[in-house]
């Protein structure tokens, strides 16, 4: 899996009180994790941690997570507006093997979606943030 031009916004252990009653990640616990890890990357190319979630896209479960994974979710820019940013965010596991980065495993995309941030003022209103934005 090519994950170039993307940013490593965390890692996290799958660990007994994130799983479902399947045994599996829950779907919940890895939303909150996506959305922490994206905010996060939006923060830094913002330059502001005045941003808040404007919108997740479709959030597609490619795969189970399983306990003792090691998700890595990573995040790319996508599109710059006035106020907002847009992140094309890919969460993957390595299967076989180690842990993400190691040699022996293949890596798998277990989630992805596209996440939208909004910088604000400090009323709560929203502020433009890059000024070379359109």
């Amino acid at each position: 899996m090519d994950l170039s031009g993307y940013t490593l916004a965390s890692r996290n252990i799958v660990m007994y009180p994130h799983l479902n009653a399947a045994g599996r990640l829950f779907g919940g616990q890895l939303m909150a994790w996506l959305d922490e890890a994206s905010a996060m990357v939006a923060m830094q190319i913002m330059g502001t941690k005045r941003v808040v979630t404007k919108k997740f896209g479709e959030i597609v479960f490619d795969a189970p997570g399983e306990l003792g994974d090691v998700v890595e979710i990573w995040c790319r820019e996508e599109k710059r507006g006035r106020s907002s940013l847009a992140l094309d965010c890919r969460v993957v596991v390595q299967r076989g093997g180690g842990v993400p980065g190691d040699v022996g495993g293949a890596v798998e995309q277990i989630s992805h979606s596209d996440v939208v941030y909004v910088s604000i003022d400090p009323s709560g209103r929203p502020t433009r943030w890059n000024p070379d934005a359109i």
